[in-house]
């Protein structure tokens, strides 16, 4: 038979939170059956409390652990949040880059343009000029020619000068002969005489005359010849001024090619450009929606940082109400 003051002395103990007192009991009676009730729960509440107690320090270290790894990961979201914005920065300033080398490559492909029109219209001009040119050389070689017709023309005037001024000499001494035999005549050659010096007037006038002419044939000669020297020397500088034009005319040309390369180029460059721009802007786009993204997870990763603490406070909370019991 168990006294009722040891099954209270028990059940005190247990309200206490001793959990370690012994129990021996031989009897069957109530008190007996009490006190073996008693210490079944004492047994099952020191089992209880021993479980809370491992599960308290298990999940005390979870706790931590999940705090240290949330930690860990808040850093990680926030360094690549800064990552990303850095890299978002990068792509904008790419982007505005190529914008304006696509808005450059346009711009130089219009003045491109604009140098093959000027190039076209140059070339215009020196195949316009090379015809004046061509124009002008014939001209200038008939012109020489005329003056060389004309030299030769002087020529046989002066030759038909050399008879007149020969049948004048010869005029000049028939008339001198006339006079002298009008002389020898007398009286009666007086009238003969008279017809004799008006012959060898004629003769001089005609003697001066011709010697005029031929001073004019021979200034005529020098100056043709002259003119002959100086178209010579204009076809000569047409041919070569001909040469330079068709020359300028290739190497426009050569120029307009080569502008049409560049402005074929440039196009390439700008629609390239504008590419790499609408594809940077996407990329910009997509790292706003990631930017946006973590920090999401790190606002998530901050409120479960702040939930593990929590947890790790209960834990503690619960291993001091655990440690209030004596198992």
């Amino acid at each position: 038979m168990v006294p009722i003051n040891d099954t209270l002395i028990l059940a005190q103990g247990i309200a206490e939170g001793i959990l370690t007192h012994p129990i021996n009991v031989t009897g069957a009676d109530e008190a007996s059956r009490l006190m073996l009730a008693l210490g079944d729960m004492q047994k099952n509440l020191r089992k209880t409390i021993g479980e809370i107690s491992d599960s308290s320090t298990q999940l005390s270290g979870a706790a931590v652990e999940m705090t240290s790894i949330t930690d860990a990961a808040s850093k990680t979201l926030r360094q690549q949040k800064n990552e990303i914005e850095q890299a978002a920065t990068a792509v904008n300033e790419m982007s505005a880059a190529v914008e304006e080398m696509a808005q450059n490559a346009t711009s130089t492909s219009e003045a491109a343009r604009q140098s093959s029109d000027s190039a076209k219209l140059g070339n215009q001009c020196v195949n316009e000029t090379l015809k004046a040119i061509s124009a002008l050389t014939g001209q200038v070689e008939l012109t020489a020619e005329q003056i060389q017709h004309l030299a030769g023309q002087t020529q046989d005037i002066s030759k038909v000068l050399s008879v007149i001024r020969a049948i004048a000499q010869q005029t000049n001494l028939l008339a001198l002969n006339a006079a002298i035999e009008a002389a020898r005549a007398g009286e009666q050659g007086r009238g003969f005489a008279v017809v004799a010096d008006q012959i060898r007037a004629l003769a001089h006038l005609t003697q001066g005359s011709t010697k005029e002419i031929e001073e004019m044939i021979t200034s005529i000669q020098q100056q043709s010849a002259l003119a002959v020297v100086s178209m010579q020397l204009s076809a000569t500088l047409a041919h070569e001024t001909k040469k330079a034009a068709e020359d300028a005319g290739r190497s426009l040309e050569s120029i307009t090619s080569a502008v049409r390369l560049i402005d074929d180029r440039n196009l390439q460059i700008a629609t390239a450009s504008e590419e790499q721009a609408c594809v940077a802007r996407e990329v910009d786009s997509n790292l706003t929606s990631i930017r946006d993204l973590s920090m999401q997870s790190d606002n998530g990763t901050r409120q479960t940082l702040q939930a593990s603490e929590e947890l790790s406070r209960l834990a503690i909370v619960l291993n001091q109400a655990v440690l209030r019991f004596k198992v």
